[in-house]
């Protein structure tokens, strides 16, 4: 099992791939870094010869999921996978119940009754918060993807 989710996806492209990626670099604002900031782009990031790698440029939640592209021809693979900052932040929110076990270990002896709220906390970080906004954001962002460059998702 991965701690982090992430997705791996083959995509068709619907005109060549310097077309694609001249379509892409108009509605990015090109930078080294992936932080959001106010624009009028759809997208901030790196646009390459042949790949990119770019995050959404919606404020607060468009930085979560980073998309990496690297284009052929006529197909690609489009890796997406949550940002690093955002890793950090929720390594955070699932050490949190176990420094509150700990805590309360100290405080009051190991009370075996709290190990399965421990592990409920856990997994509530994991496979709801995570999960569903690495979903939720991730499909948002193929969505503008495939709406600007028309990329199209093979499986």
């Amino acid at each position: 099992m991965k701690l982090f989710p992430c997705k791996n996806v083959t995509v068709e492209l619907r005109d060549d791939r310097a077309t694609t990626l001249n379509e892409l670099r108009r509605n990015t604002k090109l930078t080294v870094t992936l932080v959001s900031d106010y624009t009028d782009k759809e997208f901030i990031g790196q646009v390459g010869d042949s790949g990119f790698k770019i995050i959404s440029s919606e404020i607060g939640r468009g930085a979560v999921c980073v998309f990496i592209g690297e284009l052929q021809d006529s197909l690609g693979t489009l890796e997406i996978r949550i940002h690093n900052a955002f890793k950090i932040m929720f390594i955070i929110l699932m050490l949190l119940p176990i420094i509150g076990f700990g805590i309360a270990g100290l405080l009051d002896g190991i009370v075996t009754a709290m190990i399965p709220l421990m592990i409920m906390g856990i997994a509530f970080v994991r496979f709801v918060f995570m999960e569903l906004s690495f979903r939720f954001i991730s499909k948002t962002g193929l969505n503008k993807l495939e709406k600007i460059t028309g990329l199209k998702m093979v499986e």
